[in-house]
């Protein structure tokens, strides 16, 4: 009878060691379980919080094309200039081309600003000039306008558009 104490005493024994094992693997799985739940979580936050800078990005650009296109802006188109010295007293640059209201907005005040160059970066011209008092959305203007000067012949001209809303 002593033997058989002691044999059930052993499988008591054996099978609380299996019910600790058993508990200690479910403890690890969990714990691995919850550790990969974290990890997804995290990546979920990490992607959400890049879409969330390009999205706002976007609205940025957006909003500033919006404001763009309520004001007036003018573009140039085709200007071509010409150093006519036909008269070596009364020499002028002239400039053609149009002028167009690409914005949604009037443009008031639209002028052309003008400088040119003779040798040894002389200015020979800088001025400026009114093309149109103002010009309505989608509107255009033709320029042909000449720019009077002394002196050589021309070495470099340049020309800006502005205009005020």
């Amino acid at each position: 009878m002593l033997n058989a104490k002691s044999n059930h005493e052993r499988k008591i024994s054996v099978i609380g060691e299996k019910k600790t094992a058993s508990r200690n693997l479910m403890v690890i799985i969990l714990a691995a379980l919850a550790i990969i739940a974290l990890i997804g979580l995290a990546t979920s936050l990490i992607i959400d919080s890049k879409q969330n800078s390009t999205l706002q990005d976007k609205d940025k650009q957006i909003t500033n094309l919006q404001s763009q296109l309520s004001e007036p802006k003018l573009v140039s188109i085709g200007l071509q200039y010409a150093d006519n010295r036909s008269d070596p007293n009364a020499p002028f640059l002239q400039i053609t081309g149009y002028v167009v209201n690409v914005g949604s907005v009037t443009a008031n005040n639209c002028t052309i600003h003008v400088n040119a160059s003779q040798s040894g970066n002389v200015t020979a011209i800088n001025t400026t000039a009114t093309i149109t008092p103002s010009l309505r959305p989608g509107a255009y203007q033709a320029i042909d306008m000449q720019f009077p000067y002394t002196g050589q012949a021309l070495m470099t001209y340049t020309s800006y558009i502005s205009w005020t809303s």
